[in-house]
């Protein structure tokens, strides 16, 4: 796959899910039961597997390489039991088998490290059928996990020899901790992740350091080529208008060259400083030229320029301002040379051979699109022939250079291209961008038809929409709960006024047959 390509796939339109929407706001259980439930109903009347019995079949699969669905099935064949999943249990197993192998294709590892995850697989089944939150990707701690594990192996290949060791360790130990849920079902997933991202977040600032150091040292030495550049051309440019004689040619492609980068490194191309020395190699050649009438004029600007000349050279002769003799020797030279245009003698003037510059990138000026879509923090898996294929990511792209510069998972410098000979290799297919970022949550959305952010607003309007009336249906039960409490309570208040006043006219009842008894 072509590296624009590989990169559009997730990134080629700004409403692509990416790991930012995770985790997602709703469960994508409709969804999935829309996508594989036809799939996963039969017209068979065999009876279904109670929940134990399926996560006892899933914990005891031995083949990872099977899917979770088919290692049921083949288990319940082989001891002869009839039972099977459910019809829901059969379309979410099949949509985690549709996710499992989107994210080893899309998002892959180094071996070993991919066959180590494989043992994860009968995890992610039991959960799925098991946690209705396993149906919210990016949600369920387990999802997290698998984010974590593949973002840390990113940059994994085996050629890191002890400097990747650490991480098939962790590897290892993380995993079998999550596999514990099988004989724990308290084991707490989200303490396992966290101490994995607490890992991460450990050698990824380590690595930090390691690759500033590296874009440092990249861009000081670009910054140091770039100055011995402009110093050679400020220098020719000077040389090209005149003659001059050969010792200070000499001088000026050596001392004062190399004075010249020094400026441009402390104080840069756009100072007063670099103006200052550029103007005074100008005025040094100036001063050199003799011609057989001279004015007055001239011979007072000739005589004023070797009073002030000498101080502004020494000022900006850095290259040798820890050794005092070497000034005194090299601002000699030039003194010497005034000394002899002030009492016109004759002085052998020449052109000087400009100082050798490099021509630069060749490419410089070209334009390579298979470079548009690639930035710095993007990781690469590069076949370079024989040696086994390297897993570096891209740290610095300098443009006007046109070089590309990539370290390891360690921060290490590995590997430094061209612009032309990366889009080359490219081109050759030797280039393939790989990802990560909730990888593992993003393909369990992908492959329930979850692709973009207007899928999931409908999504989560739907799911707000259904909240709603769910919560409205609530809110008139209980509505209706009350009003007939209400009723009751009035009918209840009603039948005791009825008894009161039953009771009331009973005992006056009472008291009237008694008064007649006592006349």
């Amino acid at each position: 796959m072509g590296l624009s390509a590989g990169l559009n796939y997730l990134e080629a339109g700004q409403l692509k899910l990416n790991a930012e929407h995770f985790p997602l706001p709703c469960s994508l259980r409709e969804l999935v039961l829309q996508r594989y439930g036809d799939q996963a109903r039969t017209a068979t009347d065999d009876p279904n597997l109670s929940p134990d019995e399926l996560l006892a079949y899933l914990k005891n699969t031995d083949s990872y390489d099977t899917a979770p669905l088919e290692a049921v099935r083949i288990q319940t064949e082989a001891i002869g039991d009839p039972a099977v999943p459910s019809p829901e249990q059969s379309a979410i197993l099949q949509w985690l088998d549709a996710a499992l192998q989107y994210w080893e294709q899309h998002f892959p590892l180094e071996e070993p490290l991919a066959s180590q995850l494989r043992p994860l697989k009968s995890l992610t089944a039991a959960l799925a059928v098991s946690d209705p939150d396993f149906l919210r990707p990016g949600t369920h701690p387990l999802h997290q996990l698998l984010d974590t594990l593949q973002d840390r192996a990113i940059g994994w290949h085996p050629q890191l020899g002890r400097a990747g060791q650490a991480l098939e360790q962790q590897f290892a130990e993380t995993i079998g901790k999550a596999l514990g849920w099988f004989d724990d079902r308290n084991t707490d997933l989200t303490a396992i992740c966290s101490e994995l991202e607490d890992g991460a977040e450990r050698d990824q600032i380590r690595a930090q350091r390691m690759t500033q150091r590296v874009i440092e040292t990249e861009r000081g030495r670009v910054k140091t080529a770039d100055a011995k550049l402009q110093a050679a051309r400020m220098i020719n440019a000077a040389l090209e208008k005149v003659p001059a004689p050969e010792e200070i040619g000499d001088f000026l492609k050596t001392h004062w060259y190399t004075s010249a980068q020094l400026v441009l490194l402390k104080f840069g191309a756009d100072s007063e400083a670099w103006q200052e020395m550029s103007a005074t190699t100008e005025t040094l050649l100036d001063s050199l030229q003799s011609a057989e009438e001279e004015s007055e004029s001239r011979r007072q600007y000739i005589f004023e320029v070797v009073t002030q000349l000498p101080k502004d050279m020494r000022r900006w002769l850095l290259s040798l301002h820890h050794d005092t003799d070497a000034v005194n020797d090299a601002m000699g030279q030039v003194e010497y040379a005034h000394l002899r245009v002030l009492r016109r003698q004759p002085m052998e003037l020449e052109h000087i051979e400009p100082l050798v510059t490099e021509s630069g990138n060749s490419a410089a000026a070209g334009h390579f699109d298979a470079l548009d879509n690639i930035e710095t923090g993007q990781w690469f898996r590069v076949n370079r022939g024989n040696d086994e294929p390297l897993r570096v990511q891209l740290v610095l792209r300098t443009e006007p250079e046109q070089q590309l510069l990539f370290t390891n998972r360690a921060g290490i410098k590995v590997l430094q291209q061209s612009f032309q000979d990366f889009a080359g290799m490219i081109e050759q297919n030797q280039v393939q961008p790989i990802y990560s970022g909730a990888s593992f949550s993003l393909s369990l959305a992908t492959t329930a038809g979850l692709e973009s952010t207007e899928q999931l607003e409908a999504l989560s309007s739907d799911a707000a929409l259904q909240a709603q009336r769910e919560q409205e249906k609530l809110q008139q039960l209980e509505r209706e709960r009350e009003e007939a409490e209400r009723l009751q309570r009035e009918q209840e208040a009603a039948q005791q006024l009825q008894r009161e006043r039953e009771e009331a006219q009973r005992l006056q009842r009472e008291q009237e047959v008694a008064q007649q008894m006592e006349r």
